[in-house]
């Protein structure tokens, strides 16, 4: 058998465990900042990449335009892909759901729909749509939107640090091998940061190769340990070479959470709750349906772990999108009902949210397709999650707004997409020490001001 040194180790290694740069370290090494949070409290995010037509997925049947200033209703603008309202399911009398996100279900079994009304298993209504959600000065690129959602700071294209890594380095507690990861191909910047986090293709995946043992730490009578764990038990790093320091301590923390998940997830027998199963089966994009899974698995079996998050790709629809968007939406809805029905067991503690990095034109274009937008929709579930459509009623949304931007193209935010990320925070996951400017640069400064309203907080969150 060929041995395996720990420089090829670390060479491998580098596929599972990412951070930010050079600076980051491994969350045991690292000391909580800011004190004791309530337990238990998990989020699960769906990045969705391209950025969703939010009117599309959610209809504002209720804009009837205004005619003489030459702003469309949504049938009007969209006359090959506008949705018949009576194949639409109503949500509040003013915007109804995309009809393929209705439809997806398995037999005859819970639809999106249902959970939105609460006709469900007696848990209530916990599904809020948020309608109008982006940032002023919107950017249209996918590349810098996205930075922008992941990194909070618009206008910060380069920054790699995510506002859930902040938030998690800020409340690490102290010794905890696994307090978040992401569930994908590569790390998610929303995800990067001072604290490393491991990347998943699967839970299978994280292992050692077969050939390759962990072993034990040196203690008495072995003074030498054995596998790898001896072999790092044994020296330390020597501080005078560039780098060591850090290139030990990610070996260490690669081995310590290589270690803890065998032993809490790979080794511990587990089956998704069976309702689930259907629909999880049903989504055609199965490496999503896989990424949502092991995501799910994260959640219930690893009590300290707090934040994961999963991609669902596709939605730059600019041609061709009454094909390719029913079966993105459809993809979605199931995998929302696959986790309200999955996720029961910690259904009070946990909420899913979904993001995307902008909407798109009101006005489809000569291609059966729709450019790059303005706002977007969230969608949140979760038992602490008042459900419920906001800011697309009207009371927030008036005729004409579906053409409301300087440019007269798109839907005009109304509220911006940190204010939804301060509430998950401290409505949800906690804040006690009042670390959100860290976690959200400007926070506060920016909710003092509340410009145009965009930092009224919807109330999604009970």
């Amino acid at each position: 058998m060929k041995p395996f040194d720990r420089r090829k180790f670390l060479h491998w290694s580098a596929a599972s465990l990412t951070a930010l740069g050079l600076c980051g370290m491994p969350p045991f090494l690292r000391r909580a900042l800011a004190g004791p949070l309530t337990s238990g409290k998990k989020l699960l995010f769906i990045f969705l990449r391209g950025g969703i037509d939010a009117v599309q997925a959610v209809i504002p049947y209720g804009d009837t335009g205004i005619p003489g200033q030459g702003k469309k209703t949504y049938l009007q603008a969209r006359p090959t892909l506008g949705v018949d309202p009576a194949a639409a399911h109503d949500l509040n009398g003013f915007v109804s759901l995309h009809p393929a996100m209705q439809d997806a279900a398995e037999a005859d079994g819970p639809r999106l729909a249902d959970i939105f009304h609460g006709t469900l298993d007696g848990r209530g209504k916990h599904l809020a749509v948020l309608h109008r959600i982006g940032y002023e000065s919107q950017n249209r690129s996918h590349f810098s939107s996205q930075q922008f959602w992941e990194n909070g700071v618009p206008g910060a294209a380069t920054l790699e640090a995510g506002v859930f890594n902040r938030y998690l380095t800020e409340y690490l507690e102290q010794g905890n091998p696994l307090p978040g990861a992401t569930v994908n191909g590569n790390q998610m910047v929303i995800m990067k940061g001072p604290t490393q986090l491991p990347v998943l293709r699967s839970i299978n995946d994280y292992a050692l190769p077969a050939n390759v043992p962990l072993g034990t730490p040196p203690s008495p009578p072995n003074v030498l340990g054995t596998g790898l764990r001896g072999a790092y038990g044994q020296t330390t790093y020597n501080p005078a070479i560039p780098y060591n320091p850090l290139t030990y301590s990610t070996g260490v923390a690669l081995l310590d959470s290589l270690r803890f998940f065998e032993e809490n997830v790979r080794s511990v027998p587990y089956a998704p709750e069976p309702e689930a199963v259907p629909y999880y089966a049903a989504i055609a994009d199965r490496g999503f349906a896989g990424f949502l899974q092991d995501a799910a698995r994260l959640l219930k079996q690893v009590p300290q772990l707090q934040i994961t998050g999963v991609n669902q790709n596709g939605y730059d629809t600019h041609g061709g999108e009454d094909g390719a968007f029913p079966r993105l939406v459809g993809d979605l809805a199931l995998a929302l009902t696959a986790l309200y029905l999955d996720l029961k067991p910690i259904w009070d503690d946990t909420v899913v949210v979904t993001m995307s990095e902008f909407g798109r034109t009101s006005e489809e274009n000569g291609n059966r397709g729709t450019d790059h937008g303005e706002s977007t929709v969230m969608f949140v579930l979760g038992g602490p999650v008042a459900g419920g459509v906001y800011n697309a009623d009207p009371s927030r949304w008036s005729s004409g707004d579906l053409f409301s931007t300087a440019n007269g193209r798109y839907v005009a935010h109304r509220t911006d997409f940190r204010s939804v990320y301060a509430d998950l925070i401290r409505k949800h996951l906690g804040d006690p020490a009042g670390r959100i400017d860290a976690v959200i640069p400007g926070t506060t400064a920016l909710e003092a001001q509340n410009a145009n309203g965009y930092f009224s907080s919807l109330g999604f969150l009970g």
